[in-house]
């Protein structure tokens, strides 16, 4: 149990260690960090450092500790990290989809549901640790004491926790599209052709302001179809800022066209993706739907939005976002 109890200690630790001191180091970008998470932008570096200072504290508190004290250290950690998740969901109905600064400038991760449910999974982990800790308060010493007394086990055991914890998380990465860092389109992004023929950029329509979100479809699809569907009821909200295509593949190697869409009424546009280039340069995929928003940087938001359900709740999100 101790050295279990060791295994679940190491990885807690660090993360906070990590998280807090990242932040501390950055402070400059505090307000931009309560603006990410749609908080009140007062004192912002005061409550950053509040929240880098807490985090420091009760990783020390977890590692040094033991018997009661280490049982309040992970159950406010547990709170902690629930906060956090509260914090990151309400953003995400907010419409935010800016950088969170969770790992200040050593890591990036844009406010998404992907981010919410990270938290969500390290709030488990942590309510987990919380527990036996609570089972061994009398029973097991500090981190350090179990350390010294089976010093080989103790390396192992942290070693294959940490590298279990690794490979969950490239894993979980690299499993959705987008997932890992942004596709450079920059240096190579294939453009567009409207239904008018003109040829569209959509990093260039991004830079000057509008913002574009590409939904990738197929013809016959009926869950594409019940996406656009989706879209066009919220042409109106979306049109004053953002630019919304449904893209289609055409071209040597697709067996697919755009179909031809009704001119009666506000209706989401289309666009060929000639050859499917720019789906490529994105890393996309070939499961479809798949909603990629490009912010004004010029760079899609990951992670991908890429099932039905997860494009709707992108699009509620941005709709929200400018209520």
């Amino acid at each position: 149990m101790s050295l279990l109890l060791l295994c679940l200690i190491a990885p807690a630790t660090s993360l906070l260690l990590v998280s807090g001191i990242a932040k501390m180091v950055a402070l400059e970008d505090a307000p931009h960090v309560l603006s990410a998470l749609r908080l009140p932008r007062r004192l912002p570096r005061l409550a950053v450092a509040a929240v880098s200072v807490v985090e420091v504290a009760l990783a020390v508190a977890l590692a040094v500790s033991d018997g009661q004290t280490r049982v309040g250290a992970a159950t406010a950690i547990v709170l902690l990290l629930a906060g956090f998740t509260a914090l990151t969901a309400r953003a995400v109905s907010h419409g935010s989809a800016d950088e969170c600064g969770c790992l200040g400038r050593w890591s990036t991760t844009r406010v998404s549901p992907a981010l919410v449910r990270r938290n969500a999974v390290l709030s488990v982990a942590a309510l987990l640790l919380a527990v036996v800790c609570a089972v061994v308060s009398t029973s097991s010493p500090s981190a350090p004491t179990i350390a010294a007394s089976y010093p080989l086990p103790t390396a192992l055991a942290v070693a294959v926790s940490a590298a279990l914890v690794t490979c969950g998380f490239a894993m979980a990465r690299a499993g959705r599209r987008g997932g890992m860092p942004s596709p450079d389109v920059a240096s190579w992004r294939p453009p567009l052709i409207r239904e008018d023929g003109v040829v569209v950029d959509v990093v260039t329509e991004a830079a000057r302001g509008r913002s574009q979100l590409l939904v990738f479809a197929q013809a016959n699809c009926d869950r594409c179809l019940r996406v656009i569907d989706a879209l066009d009821h919220h042409h109106d909200a979306l049109a004053p800022w953002l630019d919304v295509r449904i893209v289609y593949p055409v071209g040597a190697g697709r067996d697919w066209n755009a179909p031809a869409r009704e001119n009666d009424g506000p209706r989401t546009p289309a666009a060929l993706d000639l050859g499917g280039a720019l789906a490529t340069a994105l890393d996309v995929g070939d499961h479809r739907p798949v909603g990629v928003l490009i912010a004004a940087d010029g760079r899609p938001v990951l992670p991908y939005a890429d099932s039905e359900d997860e494009i709707r709740v992108l699009v509620s999100a941005l709709v929200r976002s400018r209520a």
